[in-house]
């Protein structure tokens, strides 16, 4: 028994020795520079967080990869922000395929990314999106095993 209190004893005196004190402002917590997004009201505070805290690219990275033509609204609302704000939105094609002579003819894939005088309207009410600003948006097609177009990833970035 003696043992077993002693044990205890030494066990908690070393978690209690480990435990540091933080005074306010003494550390930074590290935000992450890439974000996975998930169709969630959580996902929009996470990337304003990353973009307002790395000066560096932000990354959007997809667990289910979008096709250009089904974009979820979310991320729509963050590409159109930053063109709202005069920021530049590329387009990447995938590795070993050749870029078209028009890139912009590639905006044609994405029938409904800038449409909506209602949608722009509603994101300029909301604040969140304001972390773009000054950023363009790099948007990175890849092909998926069916060889279909998919949107890889989305890199937000300062010039």
């Amino acid at each position: 028994m003696k043992h077993t209190v002693a044990a205890l004893f030494v066990s908690l005196a070393a978690l209690v020795g480990c435990q540091t004190t933080q005074t306010p402002g003494s550390t930074k917590i590290k935000v992450p520079d890439t974000v996975s997004f998930i169709d969630l009201q959580g996902f929009d505070t996470d990337l304003q967080g990353s973009l307002r805290a790395n000066s560096g690219a932000v990354k959007v990275t997809f667990l289910e990869k979008p096709s250009p033509n089904k974009l979820p609204e979310r991320i729509q609302k963050w590409i159109a922000k930053v063109k709202e704000n005069g920021g530049k939105v590329q387009i990447e094609s995938p590795p070993n395929e050749l870029a078209p002579k028009n890139p912009l003819a590639l905006f044609s894939l994405f029938g409904t990314l800038f449409s909506g005088a209602s949608a722009v309207k509603q994101i300029s009410q909301e604040a969140a999106y304001g972390a773009v600003t000054g950023r363009n948006a790099v948007l990175q097609l890849e092909r998926n095993s069916k060889k279909e177009l998919v949107l890889g990833q989305i890199t937000f970035v300062k010039p």
